[in-house]
């Protein structure tokens, strides 16, 4: 329909211009306003996520950007996010990108659109709810699995223009009964008010059971369908519905719906940025101002932005404008990512000496990469990807010490490269969630199995390699575990068990010197985004209302350490195993950590040694390094 009523041709360039023009406007104000403010409040970790997280919403790929982050214990708190809530719009982008070209090819083949819609909305809601149970994360962040929802509305929309005599029909039959049951003079009814009255309470009260009722668990499946068709039926209702005409046409509410997507946009990013700062729960004060906050940039975007570039003449080159900008940010955003969040901004006279190991961690990559090329590609979908990259530290034949595992091998990476002497080397082989016993990988990562046993081949054909340190993450391997060599055994400690002895004579008949590594503490969720608030210089001073006032979160007692039964377990069952060796050794971590019965994320001059709840940062590499090395060296 044109401006003034009339049908004109559908044109596409027409319509994705006016999308453009409707949705582009708020979320580029949004994204150079929080751009602009990251870099004055943001640390380069949460910069650096932040641009990457820019750079997908810049091109409508939030939810697929979150998915691939998903189901790892990398993860990132959902509330230090600040662009999290972008997935939605990347579904409903991805629907209008895809759901015109079908209906305009279903047109063209004469196929019937309202049986289209309807197989392909029930086709989307079938294979979300058998998502739901197997694959979570695909049923909450796939387009394919949520179009149902978004086709919902296109159903109602098509049955509203093309069938609307439908719905009187019924309402003149079925409201004289209605009336009859729930009114006294049944004479005095009109039948389509009534059934739309009827319609908007139910629907109504669909929703209010899904905001208040529902939980997030086995979420979205069939709790979906309680808002989704609370919707359906509020506007299916139609304006003179009671409820729709004295609850959501009043002032405030028509107000509110004007204003509604620019708040959508803004409100998530204010009080994530109160949170990442505050390192936690913000307090109900700054809460409220920061929702009072986003409605007043809200009504500035809706009056002062969306009109001068959403309405009036030149509406093509005016789209053609704002897709160049997007590209712009989204540029900018991966910049941001690549530079590691522009660590220069800090001002931190240790970060030359951080940057000079990240270039040299780089080279020692590559150097491992000639021997097994596709490392990297089996790590890509990890966050923090350095931290489970092979790494040679000296040429071939040059290295004496390996390290393998997981992560948390990976992140003593850097302090021991540091700490080597001459006639030493270091060879990493790390892969996420990896156990570094031969044959046996955890529940979250299967195909570690195969990455270490590369790792493990090196290793054991190069005679320079004396020494051999197995570290882990025991909570990787506490809940599930699979041994390929005997995968009818299910029984975690049997399988540990076999692993570990397997593990032995293996490196044993290769004349190794083997050290099991007990790993570093591990904090409760939430303890390191507390400690990093009260303890942090950030570029700009914060003021004291948003900052956390203990550090308390920064330490705890030696009994408050997280995965305690997986890591007793591993002990238990690695020592008993050794039982007979004489070329096994153990280092507890727990001994560089803690002292006089507590754990610390802070070294004795108060700088923070933790990437996050139970990764060590630069700084706890290098801290733990000469420890690690001394006991190689006796």
């Amino acid at each position: 329909m044109s401006a003034t009523g009339e049908s004109k041709p559908f044109s596409f360039i027409d319509f994705y211009s006016r999308r453009v023009r409707r949705i582009f406007p708020s979320l580029i104000f949004c994204l150079l306003t929080f751009l602009v403010l990251g870099w004055f409040v943001l640390l380069p970790d949460e910069y650096s996520l932040f641009g990457k997280h820019t750079m997908g919403a810049s091109a409508y790929v939030s939810n697929l950007l979150l998915w691939s982050e998903a189901g790892d214990y990398f993860q990132t708190a959902s509330q230090t996010k600040p662009l999290l809530h972008l997935w939605s719009l990347g579904i409903e982008e991805q629907f209008y990108l895809i759901w015109p070209l079908v209906l305009f090819i279903a047109y063209k083949l004469n196929f019937n659109i309202f049986t289209l819609a309807l197989v392909g909305a029930l086709a989307s809601y079938g294979f979300e709810l058998r998502s739901v149970h197997d694959n979570p994360t695909a049923a909450f962040y796939s387009p394919f699995l949520r179009f149902w929802e978004l086709m919902a509305g296109s159903i109602l929309a098509w049955l509203k223009l093309y069938k609307g005599e439908m719905f009187t029909g019924i309402a003149n039959k079925v409201g004289p009964y209605l009336s009859a049951v729930l009114q006294r003079d049944s004479t005095k009814t009109d039948s389509v008010r009534l059934c739309g009255n009827i319609l908007s309470v139910i629907g109504l009260v669909l929703i209010l059971t899904a905001v208040f009722a529902l939980d997030n668990r086995d979420f979205p499946g069939y709790k979906a369908l309680l808002p989704v068709m609370g919707a359906v039926l509020m506007i299916a209702a139609g304006k003179d519905a009671f409820l729709n005409r004295y609850l959501l046409s009043n002032r405030v509410m028509v107000w509110f719906g004007l204003i509604s997507y620019p708040l959508y946009i803004w409100h998530w990013p204010f009080l994530s940025f109160a949170w990442i700062v505050g390192g936690e729960m913000p307090q109900l004060k700054v809460r409220i101002g920061c929702v009072v906050l986003a409605v007043i940039m809200s009504a500035v975007t809706y009056y002062f932005v969306e009109p001068r570039l959403r309405w009036g003449r030149y509406g093509g080159y005016k789209a053609a404008g704002l897709l160049s900008v997007m590209v712009i940010i989204g540029v900018t955003g991966y910049s941001i990512d690549r530079h590691d969040g522009y660590t220069a901004r800090m001002n931190d006279p240790d970060q030359a000496v951080i940057d000079e190991l990240n270039k040299k961690q780089y080279a020692d990559n590559q150097r491992c990469l000639e021997f097994i090329p596709d490392w990297n590609r089996m790590s890509i979908r990890w966050p923090h990807n350095e931290l489970t990259q092979c790494k040679l530290q000296r040429a071939e034949g040059q290295n004496t010490i390996a390290v393998i595992g997981d992560s948390h091998a990976g992140h003593l990476y850097l302090g021991l490269i540091s700490h080597t002497r001459e006639n030493e080397g270091i060879a990493l082989f790390p892969a996420g969630c990896a156990v570094p016993l031969i044959g046996l990988h955890s529940w979250r990562e299967p195909n570690t199995e195969h990455q270490l046993s590369e790792g493990f081949s090196y290793i054991m054909s190069h005679k320079n390699i004396r020494k051999v340190v197995l570290s882990h993450r025991t909570g990787c391997s506490w809940t599930y575990l699979t041994d390929t060599r005997n995968p009818g055994n299910h029984d975690v400690r049997s399988i540990l068990r076999d692993g570990f002895a397997r593990t032995y004579e293996a490196l044993t008949k290769a004349g190794k010197e083997i050290y099991v590594l007990i790993d570093n503490p591990i904090y409760k969720g939430g303890s390191w985004h507390k400690c990093m608030a009260s303890i942090v210089r950030r570029p700009v001073p914060i003021p004291d209302l948003l900052l956390t006032k203990s550090i308390s979160s920064c330490s705890m007692k030696f009994s408050e350490r997280q995965e305690i039964e997986p890591r007793n377990n591993w002990i238990k069952v690695s020592r008993e195993t050794a039982a007979g060796y004489s070329n096994i050794h153990f280092i507890d971590m727990a001994d560089v950590f803690c002292s006089d019965g507590r754990c610390s994320m802070m070294d004795r001059t108060g700088r923070m040694m933790y990437l996050d709840n139970e990764h060590l940062n630069v700084t706890g590499s290098l801290y733990a390094a000469p420890f690690i090395l001394n006991a190689l060296r006796k």
